[in-house]
């Protein structure tokens, strides 16, 4: 469901901000551009919910080798204290040149569901073929790139709550900064009564390779002075409808809510150790009266806005009461901890709950800056 979530004593603040750093503001990480590194941050899994990844290789002339990482970010509980799991799940992906590929993250894509599971004979397309030498002496000719080499295995649980990341590798496994990658995250969700879908969208998070740059270990380092990737932003800045705001839609009686979800810039997937932070909000209403609060961030966080800063939401800074204005703008800065700091990414999901309605509508956060500390993803 699309909204207008724009008002225009954002434009302002946004103006404000940027005139009084004395620079444009930018931010070398993108969701609408090609990257070597894409992340998914919300991957969800449940009775009435799944998610579909869509990844495409850009490049319309050359294949793509693509490894990928599910972090699982279901709770673990001991002793009272619950904590994300935090443990990936990797396969691998091969896109020929141009090509679009999908599935569900509940299903996988087994040999059987692959789009182009053999390549064909160019002479010949009625012979499969593995390589050139299959298509000669006879027919001829070369054989056609395929998805040969791709295994995408379902989510490790079902419930499932966590992210997806996808790196460019070259044959051998070892990253190569070829900005060819873009994708998409739908997150689906069916009711049974009333029969209906809702379909809450974003772009995966692009991560820039720096020109020139060469990863010659499993160590990819995101911004700093000698960063192979383009540095996580220094801000994420939310423009939202304050939550239990009422549906401004003449004829609606929803009543407005936002999920934040934020994941990690830095990870080890080798030993298993999540990136956190220190979250600063700072949130402005319309009449620009500012609030703060902080909120420690470790592997991921998906919270509806008002329980960013108290379990009680009708006390929360967040709450259209408390703020006193129908819409405002949340600027977060993180603050890397311990076990291993690091910058964050993230999507928002909008809400909007009703006596006999419940839609939803994803979108991303705006980005603006880069983190002068660099972030590291280790692999495997």
């Amino acid at each position: 469901m699309g909204k207008v979530r724009w008002a225009g004593w954002t434009m302002a603040v946004a103006t404000a901000f940027v005139m009084s750093s004395g620079q444009a503001a930018r931010a070398d990480i993108a969701s609408d551009k090609p990257a070597a590194i894409v992340v998914y941050p919300d991957v969800v899994v449940q009775a009435n919910t799944d998610t579909v990844i869509r990844l495409t290789n850009t490049n319309q002339t050359t294949p793509i080798d693509v490894h990928c990482f599910y972090v699982n970010a279901n709770l673990e509980c001991a002793s009272g204290v619950c904590v994300p799991k935090c443990q990936e799940t990797d396969f691998n992906i091969v896109l020929t040149e141009g090509q679009p590929i999908e599935w569900l993250a509940s299903d996988g894509l087994a040999d059987d569901g692959l789009p182009l599971a053999f390549g064909v004979c160019q002479r010949n397309p009625f012979q499969a073929c593995g390589s050139n030498d299959d298509c000669n002496p006879r027919p001829g000719g070369n054989c056609t790139h395929s998805n040969a080499g791709t295994r995408i295995p379902p989510v490790p649980e079902n419930p499932f709550r966590g992210e997806l990341k996808c790196i460019a590798v070259d044959a051998t496994g070892a990253p190569v900064a070829r900005n060819d990658l873009k994708g998409e995250g739908l997150i689906e969700r069916f009711d049974t009564d009333p029969a209906v879908l809702d379909v809450a969208s974003y772009n995966a998070i692009g991560i820039q390779a720096v020109a020139g740059s060469a990863t010659s270990d499993n160590v990819l380092t995101l911004g700093g002075t000698a960063g192979e990737y383009n540095g996580c932003p220094n801000f994420l800045i939310l423009n939202h409808f304050f939550d239990g705001a009422a549906d401004p839609v003449p004829g609606t009686d929803n009543e407005i809510s936002t999920n934040l979800v934020l994941v990690p810039c830095s990870e080890d997937l080798l030993r298993q150790i999540p990136g956190a932070a220190v979250v600063q909000y700072l949130v402005f209403n319309e009449f620009e009266q500012r609030f703060s609060t902080s909120r420690k961030v470790t592997c991921f966080q998906d919270l509806p806005l008002c329980n960013i800063d108290t379990p009680s939401c009708g006390r929360s800074i967040f709450n259209v009461a408390v703020a006193g204005t129908l819409t405002g703008q949340t600027r977060m800065n993180a603050i890397g901890v311990a076990p291993l700091p690091s910058g964050l990414l993230g999507v928002a999901v909008e809400h909007h709950n009703g006596d006999n309605t419940d839609r939803s509508a994803a979108f991303n956060l705006h980005m603006q800056g880069s983190r002068s500390t660099a972030d590291t993803i280790t692999l495997p």
